[in-house]
Formats: structure tokens, sequence, C-alpha cells
């Protein structure tokens, strides 16, 4: 004989209710709780090197040097460092190629104050003879040599627009300085070791197109 089930007709199923103010509530302690979530990852999130070149702009100046032979080699280097408060430095370096290609490179970060006498200064200074430059000087120069060779065709570096805001309100205006670009009055490439034939052609085509077949010297290797 099998078991049945007995049914008993009083005993129902009742839906379950929910209480929507007590739904709110928990709804809204989520979202409070999120939100106090994303305000403390966003403050340990390191700030964007943008803003904090941005905020070290009424930082000191540690150093502001150039390399000595720039003029003679047509490339170098150009340092610009600020003292922040909490011990570390704020650095921007552009490499220049003064003749031609204005800025080649640009680089930007905070170093701790060990870091960048031994690493970053330090090594510069080991390496080359750095002569000093007034702030004002070096926004001049390295400015300039990026409007020369954007006159020209060629833009400067990616990280040039983070690197230059190590300068903040500097104003070039007041550097008695004059820079002149170029050599002996003309646009003067010198391929780099690492320049492809691909990137030389197209250096070349820029300044033929811009200065004519005699507006320009070049030198590359064959």
């Amino acid at each position: 004989m099998r078991n049945k089930a007995i049914l008993n007709p009083e005993i129902r199923t009742r839906p379950m209710t929910v209480d929507p103010r007590k739904r709110q509530k928990k709804l809204e302690r989520r979202k409070a709780k999120q939100k106090q979530e994303r305000r403390e990852l966003a403050q340990r999130r390191p700030q964007s090197l943008s803003l904090q070149l941005e905020e070290a702009a009424t930082a000191p100046i540690l150093h502001c040097c150039v390399m000595a032979d720039i003029w003679q080699s047509g490339m170098g280097q150009v340092l610009v460092s600020r003292q922040l408060r909490n011990g570390n430095v704020a650095v921007a370096i552009f490499l220049l190629d003064v003749y031609c290609l204005g800025v080649k490179n640009a680089m930007a970060l905070i170093a701790s104050r060990p870091k960048y006498d031994i690493d970053v200064y330090g090594k510069i200074a080991r390496d080359y003879t750095l002569l000093p430059l007034k702030p004002e000087c070096a926004r001049k120069l390295v400015e300039g040599a990026a409007r020369y060779a954007l006159d020209l065709g060629f833009s400067p570096h990616a990280d040039y627009d983070t690197a230059r805001l190590i300068f903040a309100d500097i104003s070039e205006d007041a550097c008695t300085e004059e820079y002149t670009f170029g050599k002996d009055g003309k646009p003067f490439f010198v391929a780099g070791p690492h320049d492809r034939q691909s990137r030389c052609d197209q250096i070349l085509r820029t300044l033929r197109h811009r200065c004519g077949d005699d507006g320009y010297h070049f030198l590359v290797e064959v």
C-alpha cells in the first residue's frame, strides 16, 4: 500500500511581503558603503603625474641646468627640478635637438631625494658637464626649440605637454638671452644611431617640402 500525501486545505503558502521602506533603507546603506569604499580607494590611489606636477608649481627650484655642449653638438638635455615639501623632488628632463627636431624626448617624474641625487641629477652630472640656467631661460630654450621644430613640421615628444608643467607660471619673457635654432641659418638634421631609414626619409621629405631643396642640411649614415 502506497503512502499518499495528505494535503491540508487550511495550510496555504503565503506570499512573502517586503516592506518598501526597509528595502529602501537597505539600498541606501549599500550605496553609502560603496561610496565610502570608492572614496577610500581614491585616497589610496596615487595622483596622476600631471596633477602632482601642477601641485608642485609653487615649490622652490632645486636645479635648473643644461648640457654645456648643446650648441656645439646640436643635442643636449635640459633639467628642471623642484624640491617638494614632503621631501620628494619633481623633475622634468627635455632632450633637445636645437638644430632641427626640437623636443626629441621629454620625461617627468616624482622621485625621492636620494634617488634623485644618485640616479637622476647625479647620473647626468657625472656623465656630462652641466651649466646652470635661469628657470625663465630654461623655459625659453625648451619652448623655443619646440616652436622652431613645429614650424618645420615636427611635433614635440608625446610627453612634452606633461613635462612642461614643471615651469608653471615661470615666464620666458623675463629671460634676456636670445636663442637661435638651426645651424648656419638653416635646419640641420643629423640622423641618430637609432633612427631607421624610413624615419630619416620621412624627416627629409618634410624638410624638402617646408624648406625647398636648398633650404636645409642633413647628415645621415649611408
